[in-house]
């Protein structure tokens, strides 16, 4: 038996912080110009593994868009919505790096949306 300090009485579950919409979408829209701007290189700096990278940071955040407007947020599709939104970033955060000029537009988006949760 566990003791008291242990015991809750409490039976409604938990209520996350409602999906980050708007960073989210903010953070696609950097994806998409990025995305943008590499098309609009030429031909000889123009790379197709980056360009291929962006587009599918995009479909991740598209998913976490798609699933995070649609489900609640303690719900498999809610948890899965944050989960693509994470990859996303992560893979949007290795894309950018350092030495961007957007990188600190990154940042301070991905706070806005950590901030939000």
């Amino acid at each position: 038996m566990l003791p008291q300090s242990l015991r809750t009485t409490r039976t409604e579950p938990l209520k996350r912080a409602p999906f980050p919409t708007e960073a989210v979408r903010d953070l696609l829209g950097i994806t998409r110009a990025l995305y943008r701007a590499e098309l609009a290189l030429p031909p000889p700096k123009a790379d197709k593994a980056r360009v291929d990278r962006l587009e599918k940071i995009g479909k991740q955040y598209r998913q976490a868009l798609d699933l995070g407007t649609k489900c609640e947020p303690d719900t498999m599709g809610g948890r899965a919505a944050v989960s693509w939104a994470e990859k996303a970033t992560a893979g949007l955060g290795e894309f950018v790096g350092e030495e961007m000029l957007v990188g600190p537009m990154v940042r301070a988006t991905v706070a806005r949306m950590r901030g939000a949760r």
